[in-house]
């Protein structure tokens, strides 16, 4: 297995404060804490309710990995007895075969029957990461490799299906992220069949009509121009890839996926941190998201998705472009899908097709929402992936995703390295942990939503290591000092690089993150640094022209002049308004615009006319 550059911090390690600690604290108390939502998911296998080819059976192991991040990264005992109690009624949907499936077994191997079996073992493999007991470890590991072994009876090389035959759908990408948890049952147990069947779904290429893996490395084509575009499950494919290189050491795939993430911020990598803005699909929305559309964009789940990745790749490579892939996308598109509003979701559509006709079912409300708006439009429009359930219930992908996303938010602020550690994102956190025979205490002071910079307070005890502090793109004369004195320092991969006995000191990081405006296709958005700002309908209309005028006095990507506010009409972060030739604008952190989507008047606009 390849050495890790950086590497999470364990249970009970990590402290998330300021918002992002709230959000984390928000998906234990909203969604992980609820039993009988565990249970439902659960009974999607014991009952076999996808008899509709659909994709019930990926909810579990979603929520199961995000639940079990969320654990790392809070340490919260009574999330922990709630993870056991679903993991042991997972554990008796077994059936003697060791099969594990949401699909009755005539209807096995199609649709997203691979796609739900994927979840069911990362969801598994995840718990092991954080699981006290061993005796129940080793369940959890036999029922993993039951429900891989059973895999391998049926899909593979000469057997009776091929990888694509699993699946219709995108080409099989669905199908073929199943790589994933084969490679890291590998890792787990060491027993070659598991890595022979990674192989094999390698050398498919991903795709039932060219290969995505061969075509990353040649980088002719970008991922819109696929044949295939569907971003959360080719971005899916690309995380079992890394995991595949991790053990094999063979160094084109690395290369492969570090290629494809960065053809998707090229090319596909939108203002607020997400992709695809013709509903989940890569369509070029590095240039497309300043279009207005009549449909949904930019998938909850791909954010998350690509988060997970940025966060896998830094952990290998530990360049500091991953983290920013991490914090902006973080900031934005995934914090405000965040329901910490508490809406009831109503006007959201939960759409079922029966037939030909597009039925709207009634639901509850969920932690997370789908998608997120560029030009006028609104939140809470659409329940991506929505599922019903049984007595009422239904759930929806992106609900089920969402927290493994904030807690992957929380774990990358500051993480270890084999000879120190590393602060990726400036935030109100804090680590301590054992280092070499000692205690090493971190704690960050920061406040992304206001005044630049951070403090940061270094309790070692006198003990030598490295400590590297990211240097944002976005941060304008940044300077060093620890104990009111520059230090000596080199620069690598986008960190500044401190190496010293470490006593009880004091470091402080100064720089600029001015308001700056944003010029594309003829219209303007604002960004602080790694915030990006939206009008909100709630202090009048999103639609009022501002480009023209802004464009007369302001170059692209030169300083805007603001007055920051009080937000007397709802909760924000950040507020402030800025004066243009003919009008004066009020401006609020995407994270918090458009939240109110139960009410009537709830557009926002990051891209303005």
């Amino acid at each position: 297995m390849k050495n890790l550059a950086f590497k999470f911090p364990e249970a009970g390690e990590t402290k998330t404060y300021g918002y992002a600690g709230e959000l984390i604290g928000y998906t234990i108390e909203k969604q992980y804490a609820d039993e009988s939502t565990w249970k439902l998911l659960v009974d999607q296998f014991r009952y076999r309710y996808d008899v509709d080819n659909g994709w019930r059976g990926e909810f579990w192991g979603k929520m199961m990995r995000g639940a079990c991040l969320t654990y790392k990264a809070s340490a919260n005992a009574d999330l922990y007895k709630e993870i056991v109690k679903t993991i042991k009624d997972m554990l008796s949907v077994r059936e003697k075969s060791g099969r594990i499936s949401s699909y009755p077994t005539e209807k096995e191997f199609l649709g997203w029957d691979m796609w739900s079996r994927k979840y069911v073992m990362l969801g598994f493999i995840y718990f092991l990461d954080i699981c006290k007991s061993e005796t129940l470890k080793k369940e959890v590991i036999d029922a993993v490799k039951g429900c891989a072994d059973y895999i391998l009876a049926h899909v593979g090389e000469g057997k009776e299906k091929s990888i694509f035959s699993t699946s219709q759908i995108y080409g099989g990408l669905n199908s073929c992220s199943i790589l994933e948890p084969f490679v890291r049952l590998y890792e787990i147990t060491g027993e070659k069949r598991y890595l022979d069947f990674s192989e094999y779904v390698v050398k498919q290429g991903f795709c039932s009509d060219m290969n995505i893996i061969e075509l990353c490395l040649e980088k002719k084509l970008h991922p819109y121009q696929f044949t295939h575009k569907k971003a959360y499950e080719m971005i899916s494919c690309f995380e079992g890839l890394l995991e595949y290189y991790k053990v094999t050491g063979e160094k084109k795939y690395l290369k492969a996926v570090e290629n494809f993430a960065d053809m998707v911020v090229k090319t596909d990598y939108t203002i607020i941190g997400c992709s695809g803005c013709t509903s989940e699909f890569f369509d070029n929305s590095s240039q497309t998201q300043t279009e207005e559309k009549e449909g949904v964009m930019q998938e909850t789940c791909v954010t998350v998705t690509f988060m997970k990745l940025a966060a896998k790749l830094l952990s290998l490579t530990g360049k500091a472009k991953y983290a920013e892939i991490i914090e902006r996308s973080g900031l934005n598109a995934l914090f405000g899908a965040v329901n910490d509003e508490n809406q009831t979701m109503e006007k959201a559509q939960g759409r079922k097709w029966v037939g030909d006709n597009l039925i709207l079912v009634k639901h509850g409300a969920f932690p997370f929402d789908s998608y997120s708006p560029l030009t006028k439009g609104r939140r809470g429009r659409i329940v991506a992936g929505f599922e019903e359930l049984q007595n009422g219930r239904s759930y929806g992908c992106c609900a089920a995703i969402g927290g493994a996303g904030t807690a992957i938010f929380g774990l990358s602020a500051i993480m270890k390295k084999k000879d120190g550690f590393i602060v990726n994102l400036y935030i109100d956190s804090e680590l301590k942990t054992s280092f070499k025979g000692g205690e090493v205490k971190i704690k960050t002071i920061a406040e992304p939503y206001g005044k630049s910079g951070a403090k940061i307070k270094v309790s070692a005890g006198g003990e030598k290591f490295r400590l590297l502090f990211r240097i944002p793109s976005y941060a304008e004369g940044f300077e060093i000092t620890i104990n009111g004195e520059k230090p000596a320092y080199k620069s690598i991969n986008g960190y500044f690089v401190v190496e010293r006995e470490w006593q009880n000191d004091d470091v402080s990081l100064a720089w600029k993150a001015p308001l700056k405006a944003v010029y594309k296709n003829g219209k303007v958005a604002f960004t602080k640094g790694a915030i990006v700002l939206a009008r909100d309908e709630r202090f009048g209309d999103v639609d009022l022209p501002v480009c023209k005028s802004l464009k007369k006095n302001f170059k692209n990507g030169e300083t805007i002049p603001f007055k920051a506010i009080k937000n007397e009409l709802f909760k924000s972060n950040l507020a402030l308004k800025v004066k243009t030739d003919k009008c004066e604008i009020t401006l609020v952190d995407y994270s918090s615009a458009g939240k109110n989507y139960d009410d009537e008047r709830c557009d926002i606009a990051v891209w303005q006319k």
